[in-house]
């Protein structure tokens, strides 16, 4: 029985380490969406300071539009995919925490097993100690 549970304790405590694993997979992967996000807002950005300072404006007016409306679909898409991300993250950080919530159900269990073990084998210790003595036990 000991074995059982020292086995589910190490079961739970490596899925502990898998979820947060995986949850700092997913931070770095919104990480990586919110950069490339804000990339596109800096060349938009750009973009528009070049056009507003160029003497050359109007006539690159009409290729500046189209690039202006395909940064602006880039950015709507990464908002998107950032906002799911942050979800999976959330998700992630749930799963950690159930996670570790068995880890330490499992470890309860663990301890209490060894002091029911601790106890039984000081109880078999006193019977055996009594027994020699050629007392009994009432």
């Amino acid at each position: 029985m000991a074995t059982g549970t020292g086995d589910r304790l190490r079961r739970a405590q490596r899925l502990v380490v898998v979820q947060e694993q995986m949850r700092r997979a997913a931070e770095v992967e919104l990480a990586g969406l919110r950069e490339r996000a804000a990339a596109v807002e800096a060349d938009r950005a750009r973009l528009l300071a070049a056009l507003a300072t160029s003497d050359h404006g109007p006539m690159l007016l009409e290729a500046t539009a189209r690039r202006l409306r395909g940064l602006a679909a880039q950015a709507t898409a990464l908002e998107a995919e950032a906002a799911a991300q942050a979800g999976t993250v959330r998700e992630r950080g749930l799963a950690q925490k159930r996670a570790e919530a068995l880890s330490e159900r499992r470890a309860d269990d663990h301890r209490r097993e060894a002091e029911k073990r601790d106890d039984l084998e000081r109880l078999d210790g006193l019977a055996a100690r009594l027994g020699r003595r050629g007392a009994s036990l009432p």
